[in-house]
């Protein structure tokens, strides 16, 4: 079973932003769904069926996210790049839905729960705008898209979050200046892992 912090937010709140923060951090390791998603090869079935659904702002399907997730990791246990006795996982994208949770129970022991947020979605919209350009993202050019990617995550995030105690939420606003939202989810670290 991993220590697990959980990174949520919705799209261009900053989750991969923060997470390559964390993972500079010695006892953290950080775990991106959407860059294991983004790997695939794109020629191939699992690579297509995955494109598809990123882009039209939908969810990859529960099983096959959570298989390829438990495939990465066991992999990643035995080149010796994630150590579970040594290092907390920061898993980033998983588990999006409440099946999901359910499945990754038997594998997490969930400490934290970072909620990365803001109080004006338009910001989050303007961001995606801006790292479409940069990254190529074609998931993030498109402002329908966007919007029915904050519905999914919101109607999506509800049901997960109950899954979890409430105690270990921490909402932090990503609208606030970077070196505040540093030193919040620092804090937050801090609470919760090492009280």
């Amino acid at each position: 079973m991993y220590e697990t912090v959980l990174l949520f937010g919705p799209p261009g709140a900053g989750k991969g932003t923060w997470g390559s923060v964390l993972k500079q951090i010695p006892d953290l390791f950080h775990f991106s769904s959407g860059d294991m998603l983004r790997a695939l090869d794109l020629n191939s079935q699992p690579g297509e069926m995955a494109l598809a659904s990123i882009r039209k702002g939908e969810l990859v399907p529960d099983e096959f996210v959570v298989g390829l997730w438990r495939e990465h990791m066991q992999r990643l246990v035995e080149f010796g790049t994630f150590k579970p006795q040594q290092h907390t996982l920061v898993l980033d994208g998983i588990p999006r839905t409440l099946a999901q949770a359910r499945m990754a129970d038997a594998s997490l022991n969930v400490k934290l729960i970072i909620l990365l947020d803001c109080p004006d979605r338009e910001v989050l919209i303007q961001r995606l705008f801006g790292r479409a350009l940069i990254a190529y993202r074609v998931d993030d050019a498109n402002e329908e898209i966007i919007r029915k990617r904050f519905e999914v995550y919101d109607r999506q995030t509800v049901d997960v979050l109950k899954h979890y105690p409430g105690t270990i939420v921490q909402q932090i606003d990503v609208s606030q200046p970077s070196p505040k939202i540093l030193r919040d989810i620092g804090q937050a670290l801090v609470d919760f892992l090492h009280p």
